[in-house]
């Protein structure tokens, strides 16, 4: 009996010495972290995809009916001058012992949906994912392994990379990271929420919900290895914008628990809040806009004046108005400078909207009515250091919404859905591009049960998208290109089926 005891036992543990052997090959890895990306001497990075990835079309469009998924997240690589792509090298501290070290750090990689660059020193990546290519040839037990510190990890985390050395920091919205799920489209998004002041960068979150990320301003302040984080304001205070101003001081619209709308200024240094003097102006509901690296003062209010016909009689005429100021630095104080460098007559025509502009000049669009309410829409432009305003009227078909045009172009869908307009500002007339399908088309339409239109133009990747289901219940993918060579034609893509090809979604100059 105890010969066959110490058998059996011996088998069992042997066999539970097979299995730890097993489950240690390849060593252990507890946590990795991204220290820098090798971006040392490119002229521009780019967020891309060669096409390979076996879901790339499902992960741009949605399924079942909902809204498409335009922000797909791409990897990053290095753009040089003559527009060759790179995949970008990182350098990653990984906690652990053996082979699955090594790999980590060779092959593990950054995907993200957006690169905003915050001033001359800051890139902010927006919405990483940690990705390995190829993970799926890896035999286990690596490949459950690195799977684990991928999803350990989690998903839209968001990373500021310093320029000058390709140092990462992993960005919290406990640190003042803006959350705004997928609604990154351009640049122009983030002017006024984050904004750099010499080599620190200020955030002021607009969106995330009324929690205590809310309304809150983080300046991060850069000392070599790490970023340090200070609130601005006390936890009773709320701002409104950052409106940087090259003379030396952050605006921002202050609130708290006694009301709101009080223009104050920042010390960037010392983070210390002042006020401004009115001086003679009267600022009702004011706001700040900041052009071309100075902060002014908007605000606007209803004026009434008599009016009489030059006999006896005579009537009340309230008018609606908005004044546009300058501000000056008077014995160290920053004051309202009066008058007005215009005034607007806002029954008439639209004013300067709360924005900042990284141009010289503001442009904004508003429509104006006839007496007979005929309607025309015009894009307005002030000039605060000429001084000078104009107005120019839209062509027709021109969209009267600034959030659609991308580096003053607007891709608009035309009737029926067989053209598209390209609606230039430096230009008098919308261009119509006609829309065309590749062949391979044709042996899907017996098939087609039901038949999606285009979407709305996305940015980020330069194309309409659209669909289609077939009577077998799978999905058709329409890519339509909006820009370059391709422009106006439609890929036509069955599920499981991927895009050939690198597409560019997303370009950043670095110097």
């Amino acid at each position: 009996m105890k010969t066959k005891f110490f058998y059996f036992a011996a088998i069992i543990l042997f066999a539970g010495m097979l299995s730890s052997c097993e489950a240690n090959r390849g060593g252990s890895a507890s946590s990795m972290t991204f220290k820098r990306m090798d971006i040392a001497g490119a002229k521009a990075i780019a967020l891309a995809n060669d096409g390979s990835q076996k879901n790339a079309p499902q992960r741009i469009l949605a399924r079942d009916g909902g809204d498409p998924d335009y922000n797909v997240s791409n990897p990053v690589w290095t753009v040089s001058e003559d527009g060759t792509l790179v995949e970008v090298h990182y350098t990653i501290e990984v906690v652990g012992n053996g082979e699955i070290v090594d790999l980590v750090k060779a092959n593990m990689r950054l995907v993200m949906q957006y690169i905003y660059p915050i001033g001359d020193e800051w890139l902010w990546l927006v919405n990483c994912e940690y990705d390995y290519p190829g993970l799926d040839d890896i035999p286990e037990p690596l490949h459950g392994k690195i799977r684990e510190l991928i999803n350990n990890a989690g998903i839209d985390l968001n990373f500021l990379v310093r320029k000058s050395d390709g140092a990462l920091f992993q960005w919290t919205q406990e640190q003042g990271c803006p959350k705004q799920g997928r609604g990154y489209r351009r640049p122009s998004d983030i002017y006024g929420q984050v904004e750099s002041v010499g080599k620190d960068v200020f955030s002021c979150p607009s969106m995330g919900g009324l929690d205590d990320y809310y309304g809150r301003i983080y300046k991060l302040q850069d000392q070599g290895d790490i970023l340090n984080v200070v609130q601005v304001l006390s936890s009773s205070q709320s701002g409104n914008g950052l409106y940087v101003d090259d003379r030396g001081f952050v605006g921002t619209i202050l609130g708290g628990d006694f009301g709101g709308g009080i223009p104050v200024i920042i010390d960037p240094s010392s983070v210390k809040l002042s006020n401004i003097n009115p001086g003679e102006a009267q600022l009702e509901k004011p706001e700040y806009i900041a052009i071309g690296g100075r902060a002014y003062i908007y605000a606007e209010r209803y004026i009434t004046t008599t009016e009489t016909d030059g006999k006896e009689g005579s009537w009340d005429v309230t008018k609606h108005m908005g004044y546009f100021y300058a501000l000056e630095n008077q014995s160290g104080m920053w004051t309202v400078k009066t008058p007005a460098l215009y005034e607007f007559d806002l029954e008439q025509q639209s004013g300067p909207k709360q924005r900042v502009y990284k141009t010289p000049v503001a442009t904004w669009m508003g429509t104006e009515y006839e007496a007979d309410w005929t309607a025309h829409s015009y894009i307005y432009t002030l000039d605060p250091m000429a001084p000078s305003f104009s107005k120019k009227e839209l062509p027709a078909n021109y969209p009267v919404d600034e959030t659609k045009y991308y580096d003053g172009v607007a891709y608009v869908m035309g009737e029926g859905q067989s053209f598209f307009y390209v609606c230039d500002l430096a230009k008098n007339e919308a261009e119509q591009v006609m829309i065309e399908f590749d062949e391979s088309i044709a042996e899907y339409i017996p098939q087609i049960a039901m038949m999606g239109g285009f979407s709305e133009y996305d940015p980020n990747t330069q194309c309409f998208t659209g669909g289609a289901q077939l009577l077998d219940g799978t999905y058709l993918y329409f890519i339509l290109y909006a820009q370059g060579e391709n422009r106006g034609k439609v890929t036509v893509l069955h599920e499981g089926e991927s895009d050939a090809g690198q597409v560019i979604s997303v370009m950043v100059r670095l110097n």
